[in-house]
């Protein structure tokens, strides 16, 4: 099999069954296949360091605010997030470039023979993109984020410089279990003997879980409890270490990143001994983080409404924490998408504070649908699916009022296609 453009890379791609259609029956636990492929194809992941980042949320931004500070200190930096929003490429950056076209066409046309041997899974493929990559740019250090769990996660097989368990919340408890100390032990799998390990804000039977495997396992433990994370108002944070306040300006905007560049600080002074990073490279490079689409972000400039890809019980209350810097709850709208297997009474719960719901389901085998959604939230309303009636709604019900629409982050991109479309009819 050969590729003669990135279309017919893409149409390979899309031919894979995917996590976020298919659920867990496309994922393969077990990393023997994976570190075989590696191995043949010659263990780029030992090529750079690195910094694995786990955890139920937090990750995909702990990753961007690390790699803007990393960065703002001299170095070149890998960052490997999913799932991706829009383009497979957002998978993959270094510095602030991501992955081109020219060089996933170089990758398949390479290993295509050896993914097909090794019947390598979506994420797979895409871990083995960013190792390659990685690699062959001869970056400094990378941030891994794990895409599911973390003992039997893909991106397990590396030896990083620090171990990240971000958040730990009840999600994915059909594949990781049913407790926080069940999910918290899966998680925890990340942890490597005798290296570093930064724990965010979790759970106490969670915390106490990731402790007694860094105390096994001989690890230096740092957690956040001692800088005291606060948000001051949108893009203001601070931080105390020891007699030392840290004031940040950034454009991160949520109060839930408070927690996120805590986590970030003390992965900087984990790896102190490798990697200088000054109190300056620190505030300076909060400055231009880049978190990534979809974290409570404003859609159009002109109208309150904002998407944020809340999907479990500690996203939501984030989300919620969110909207109260900006507006009331009470008097806010809710345009949701959720897939089935994110339905839990206490999640659905916490939505009911919304003033207007309304749900929209995609097209996708683990969307929930609307009756999935009705028998939780009484006072949803279908989302209009013809474009005149869904432009209707958002010019004459949604104008100045302040609305979220929330979920599942794979409702972004349709989310970015009304709003495009609603913008030049304006």
């Amino acid at each position: 099999m050969s590729f003669t453009s990135p279309e017919s890379v893409r149409e390979y791609l899309e031919s894979i069954p995917k996590f976020q259609s298919k659920g867990s029956s496309a994922a393969k636990f077990g990393l023997s296949r994976f570190r075989n492929f590696c191995d043949v194809i010659g263990n780029p992941h030992k090529e750079f360091d690195s910094i694995h980042v786990g955890g139920t949320n937090g990750k995909g931004s702990t990753c961007n605010i690390l790699a803007s500070v990393l960065q703002k200190g001299g170095y070149k930096v890998g960052v490997y997030t999913s799932p991706h929003i829009i383009t497979f490429n957002e998978r993959f950056r270094i510095n602030n470039d991501v992955i081109s076209d020219e060089e996933l066409l170089l990758f398949f046309n390479t290993y295509i023979d050896h993914i097909e041997k090794y019947k390598l899974t979506y994420f797979e493929i895409s871990t083995a993109i960013a190792f390659w990559w990685f690699a062959r740019s001869k970056i400094d250090i990378a941030c891994v984020e794990v895409g599911l769990g973390g003992r039997l996660d893909a991106t397990n097989i590396i030896e990083p410089e620090v171990s990240v368990i971000t958040s730990i919340s009840l999600d994915h408890t059909d594949i990781l279990g049913d407790s926080i100390t069940e999910i918290a032990r899966e998680k925890g799998g990340i942890i490597k003997d005798q290296c570093p390990v930064v724990i965010g804000d979790l759970p106490k039977e969670a915390e106490n879980e990731i402790i007694e495997i860094a105390e096994q396992k001989e690890c230096p433990l740092f957690t956040i409890d001692d800088l005291n994370p606060e948000y001051i108002k949108s893009g203001r944070y601070r931080l105390t270490d020891n007699d030392t306040i840290i004031d940040i300006s950034s454009n991160l905007t949520s109060p839930i990143q408070a927690k996120n560049i805590a986590t970030a600080w003390q992965i900087c002074s984990a790896i102190g001994d490798e990697y200088t990073i000054t109190k300056e490279d620190f505030i300076s490079g909060l400055k231009c983080v880049k978190t990534g689409f979809g974290r409570f972000e404003r859609l159009v400039y002109g109208e309150q409404w904002y998407f944020d890809g809340g999907h479990n019980l500690e996203a939501v209350k984030a989300l919620k924490g969110s909207v109260k810097t900006i507006g009331d709850i009470e008097n806010a709208t809710l345009v949701l998408s959720l897939m089935r297997d994110k339905i839990r009474k206490e999640v659905m719960t916490e939505f009911l504070e919304f003033k207007n719901i309304y749900y929209y389901p995609l097209d996708l085998e683990r969307a929930a649908t609307f009756d999935d959604i009705k028998q939780w939230l009484p006072k949803a309303n279908p989302f209009p699916v013809s474009d005149e009636d869904r432009r209707k709604i958002m010019q004459d019900d949604f104008d100045s009022e302040l609305v979220i629409f929330s979920g599942s982050f794979y409702f972004y991109e349709t989310v970015r296609g009304w709003v495009s479309n609603f913008a030049l009819n304006q």
